[in-house]
């Protein structure tokens, strides 16, 4: 048993302070509701309480970094972004007391990305990794003369570098060479199709490579290519770690695809069909939209998709975990607080009733922060959605290869 505390605090501007009972609550949400979409830029909502006739140093555009306690009373950022939206809300006034409320909203760094276009000069055909990393790189200052010309150097952050400065007022640093998975796994054909939306595009490129571009804690953009995921070790949870009430799993009718095509180069199309589950659940046709360069790959990812989704799909995709309780270890603690979107999750000592163990990635985080109170939900895919057949990381560690016959047995039976 832990006794544990998060005592969130809110940085502005790198220097302003909010701590201890001037907040009310936080809110996060980073990542994405599941594999069959992109991350859309990362939301904070800040509750700020204040006298009402103090106003707080806040403004718009300021850089925005939440973070709380570890174990040990360090204090680790879990989110990054700027202020998008400032609401005051006059809560008391008078004899009564003069109280305040500032509601204040900020947006993650993809929400930057989405404010820029990108495609003038087009893009060779190239893979998705390599794709990513080339738009980002556009999207991200050039040139002197792009420089705003009242700025103050110390207001950049010392780890900031030339190259890898985003080049707002905002503390948020890449590093893309490092955080971008190049080159990827599948090849996309050449882009002409002049200026667009950089983050449309960007996503477009990551979907289409079956990859996942997503926001870091510290306001990072990394991108995972496909075969990323195959290489990370789960954290294990148990049941014990988990918020019991509310844990739910539901088989959705209208979550079946049965009857796949998948466009890629010069409208060609490839198909995939599942009879069986066509004479179970009818005939359930879904599209996938891809800028994919060839026909092999196209087909690839139309049968990888048709098996994840020609039957339904019952597991958690929520585990919400309470990490204030004294059930949740330290270390368990400590790596929930690190934890990026897209990594893997093994939970054990389930209800019978949700299959007593699940294998999957975190797709999404969701915070609820208050003073003393700290709740984070995983939004989850299954490991099968991702790789439908089994990967290195799904065979237990205890199997040996003389537990199985060579002449009969091949990979795919494991």
């Amino acid at each position: 048993m832990t006794t544990y505390t998060p005592y969130p605090k809110v940085v502005f501007a790198g220097a302003v302070e909010y701590a201890d009972n001037t907040i009310s609550s936080i809110g996060i949400s980073l990542g994405r509701r599941d594999i069959y979409e992109q991350a859309q830029p990362g939301i904070a909502s800040v509750q700020l309480w204040t006298d009402a006739d103090t106003a707080l140093n806040v403004n718009l555009s300021d850089s925005v970094d939440i973070q709380i306690q570890d174990s040990t009373a360090t204090y680790q950022t879990i989110y990054s972004g700027i202020i998008s939206d400032i609401d005051i809300t006059l809560d008391a006034y008078g004899s009564v007391g003069s109280v305040a409320m500032y509601n204040i909203t900020a947006v993650g760094p993809l929400s930057l990305v989405n404010k820029h276009t990108t495609g003038g000069l087009g893009f060779a055909k190239e893979f998705d990794g390599t794709r990513v990393l080339n738009i980002l790189t556009e999207v991200f200052l050039q040139d002197w003369n792009e420089i705003p010309p009242d700025l103050i150097w110390s207001s950049v952050s010392n780890i900031a570098t030339w190259e890898n400065w985003d080049g707002t007022n905002v503390t948020l640093v890449n590093d893309l060479i490092a955080d971008i998975d190049t080159p990827g796994t599948y090849e996309l054909e050449s882009y002409n199709g002049g200026l667009t939306d950089a983050l449309a595009l960007v996503q477009s490129a990551a979907q289409s490579g079956r990859g996942f571009l997503f926001e870091a804690p510290d306001g990072s953009l990394h991108y995972d290519s496909y075969g990323a995921r195959a290489a990370y070790v789960p954290l294990t949870l148990t049941g014990d770690d988990l918020l019991a009430a509310g844990l739910r799993q539901a088989a959705q009718w209208s979550e079946i695809v049965n009857d796949v095509t998948v466009t890629y180069k010069n409208n060609g199309e490839a198909y995939a069909a599942d009879y069986t589950s066509q004479q179970s659940y009818g005939q359930l046709a879904g599209n996938r939209s891809t800028t994919l360069e060839n026909s092999a790959d196209a087909q690839s990812q139309a049968t990888a998709f048709l098996e994840s989704r020609a039957f339904p799909r019952t597991y958690p995709e929520e585990l919400t975990i309470p990490l204030h309780s004294p059930t949740v270890s330290d270390a368990t603690r400590d790596a929930l607080i690190t934890m990026l979107v897209g990594s893997a999750v093994y939970t054990q000592s389930l209800p019978a009733v949700f299959g007593t163990t699940f294998d999957g990635f975190v797709e999404g985080m969701k915070w609820n922060l208050t003073r003393y109170t700290s709740d984070l939900t995983l939004v989850c895919s299954a490991l099968s959605e991702t790789y439908p057949h089994k990967v290195w990381l799904q065979i237990a560690p205890t199997v040996t290869w003389a537990s199985y016959t060579p002449t009969t047995e091949e990979w795919q039976d494991l």
